[in-house]
């Protein structure tokens, strides 16, 4: 049944002129504080440029400045923003966390962002970092074979996709999937997602679907709607933490791609933070702190098995 998303009869100006206002709204502000940025302090941010089927690909790498006992576990973060938003300094923030609380190497990835670079460019230039960290991780001082991934929002979609891609192509097996307030369902009409508290309007989240997905056929691709993978790509899956918010229009759809996980015997496992909204743990709002020791805990627990 087509979605019939008036988005997709845009030419390219009118795009990126909705682009840019996604780009210059905040649904949400972030809640940085000294303390906050203290992680930075105790970590080095070098800026890579690493060739990908894209073209040269922005990274930020995250490494603790303490003296190595020997092979840190890596880490590769996506960030969020519906595919169209950039990337922020508060991502960098949240994988110095990730660093120096689980003295790890954090990949940062600054993907292409949509309308100029749909789908799949972004996910292409996930992929191949994703097997580039692994590739290269001694000389970042990194086990590869502790290698985990993860994502918020659309970085979630990313992350579950990636995961996807790796087990069907057989290149690489992360040892976990991080996936946070994830988009993972472009079919259904945002209509149908939103209640009467979502902070989304619902032209903002079909904004997003559209803009990414280029065409309107895409939405229906598993890689850009992993809730419509088929069983046998789900099965043998990486763990995954799926961390939801309560009061988040996407949760239902999170809830139902965890529970086609764990039918098909997959290790999951799922968190949903009630009172808390769309975004909450990289703008550091509500249960923001306690949601992070859960992924800390989750990640040393991956790393040490």
């Amino acid at each position: 049944m087509s979605t019939a998303l008036p988005e997709f009869a845009f030419d390219q100006a009118q795009r990126l002129e909705l682009a840019a206002q996604l780009r210059g709204t905040n649904l949400v502000e972030t809640n940085l504080t000294p303390e906050l940025e203290a992680d930075l302090d105790l970590c080095t941010a070098e800026e890579r440029f690493i060739p990908t089927r894209a073209g040269e690909t922005r990274i930020v790498i995250v490494t603790p400045k303490a003296p190595a006992t020997g092979p840190r576990p890596l880490f590769l973060n996506i960030h969020g923003g519906g595919f169209v938003r950039p990337y922020q300094h508060r991502d960098t923030v949240f994988c110095a966390h990730l660093a120096t609380q689980l003295d790890a190497v954090v990949v940062d990835l600054d993907y292409r962002l949509a309308p100029e670079f749909p789908f799949p460019t972004a996910l292409h230039e996930g992929y191949d970092i994703a097997r580039w960290a692994i590739a290269n991780a001694k000389s970042l001082g990194a086990d590869p074979e502790r290698f985990a991934l993860g994502g918020h929002s659309a970085g979630g979609n990313l992350t579950a996709a990636i995961c996807l891609m790796a087990k069907e192509s057989g290149d690489f097996t992360p040892l976990g999937q991080l996936i946070t307030y994830p988009m993972v369902d472009a079919v259904t009409p945002a209509e149908d997602k939103l209640e009467p508290h979502s902070i989304f309007p619902a032209a903002r989240i079909r904004a997003f679907s559209a803009l990414y997905a280029g065409v309107e056929e895409n939405l229906y691709n598993p890689l850009l709607s992993p809730l419509l993978a088929t069983d046998e790509a789900l099965t043998d899956l990486p763990p995954a933490l799926i961390i939801t918010a309560g009061l988040d229009p996407l949760r239902f759809e999170a809830q139902k791609y965890a529970g086609r996980l764990i039918m098909r015997g997959n290790d999951v496992t799922v968190r949903q933070y009630a009172d808390a909204d769309h975004g909450f743990l990289i703008a550091c709002h509500t249960r923001f702190a306690e949601a992070r020791a859960e992924i800390v805990r989750w990640l040393a627990a991956l790393y040490e098995r």
